[in-house]
């Protein structure tokens, strides 16, 4: 078998037997969140200015990847949650969570790690305020509402968690969401198992102001983790890429992926979809341009190199 082949199809079942037990799992347990803690308990717990920082909090303990965040999100959605919280928890669970912290400061340092987390954590807030203030919860689809718990989250009471119940919601909903896991990996495969290292390292030189951005495009399309992606940013590094495309590359793939975005089509309709995209190019962009700006790839491409 063409080895390109076999690394495809070593990915596809790996990630996807991966994504399968993840997504139910978290599903079986926002369902039991939702049965313990009714919708109005979670709108208050959102609610405000302090919804924001709980959304983000809950997005950084939550070591979720970009596509096994969604059935968290799904769940905040159905319990009408408020949808700015709700969104910057989308973007903050996969960039930002215990595994990165640590790699970040084992292979970069301190100072990248602060600025890193600081672009992140404002652009979820503003991200999240800019989709609720013009009102882009419309665009999410209204069947996801109709797959909410229904006869579970809105009362609790003291005969015990219906975990049958829970499980057969839980199992619905992964069924429902099936099709766009099974493709956003296949594409992620494809992509993992025929794109050539070398295609990264041609990117290295010249190094030219348009890089950044295409970096972050090319992130968007590639299915890469965060955790995943740190120790690859510094084999890039070494070989003379900039940092500041570093960064948008990382942001770009663990942020919007292209199976996540495939996946996310189930949730969200177009209109919605299209302003989560620019955010987070914008996001990535804007981090790599000032990455650059301070001048920090030269402190870093000696220690990638050790």
């Amino acid at each position: 078998m063409n080895q390109s082949l076999k690394d495809a199809l070593v990915f596809f079942v790996g990630t996807f037997a991966e994504l399968a037990v993840l997504f139910l799992l978290v599903s079986f347990l926002v369902g039991l969140v939702q049965y313990k803690f009714p919708r109005a308990r979670v709108k208050a717990l959102l609610a405000g200015q302090r919804g924001y920082a709980v959304a983000i909090l809950l997005g950084a303990v939550t070591p979720f990847c970009s596509c096994s965040s969604l059935p968290m999100t799904a769940g905040l959605i159905q319990a009408r949650a408020p949808f700015g919280p709700v969104m910057a928890f989308l973007f903050t669970s996969p960039l930002l969570n215990p595994f990165i912290v640590v790699l970040f400061l084992s292979v970069f340092g301190l100072p990248m790690l602060l600025i890193y987390t600081l672009f992140v954590l404002v652009s979820a807030v503003v991200s999240g305020f800019l989709l609720q203030t013009f009102r882009f919860e419309r665009f999410v689809r209204a069947d996801l509402y109709e797959m909410s718990h229904a006869g579970i989250i809105h009362e609790y009471d003291n005969q015990g968690l219906p975990w049958r119940r829970v499980l057969n919601e839980a199992s619905r909903q992964f069924v429902s969401f099936l099709p766009y896991m099974a493709l956003g990996v296949g594409v992620g495969a494809v992509v993992h198992g025929f794109v050539p290292e070398a295609f990264f390292t041609r990117l290295s030189s010249p190094e030219a102001w348009w890089l950044v951005p295409v970096a972050a495009l090319i992130g968007i399309v590639l299915y890469v983790r965060a955790s995943t992606m740190v120790p690859i940013a510094a084999s890039l590094v070494a070989k003379g890429m900039s940092l500041g495309s570093v960064m948008s590359l990382t942001i770009g793939g663990a942020g919007a992926s292209l199976p996540e975005l495939i996946m996310l089509r189930r949730m969200f309709r177009a209109p919605l979809m299209a302003a989560f995209i620019v955010l987070v190019f914008s996001t990535a962009s804007l981090t790599g341009y000032t990455v650059n700006l301070m001048d920090l790839g030269g402190d870093y491409v000696s220690t990638a190199q050790q």
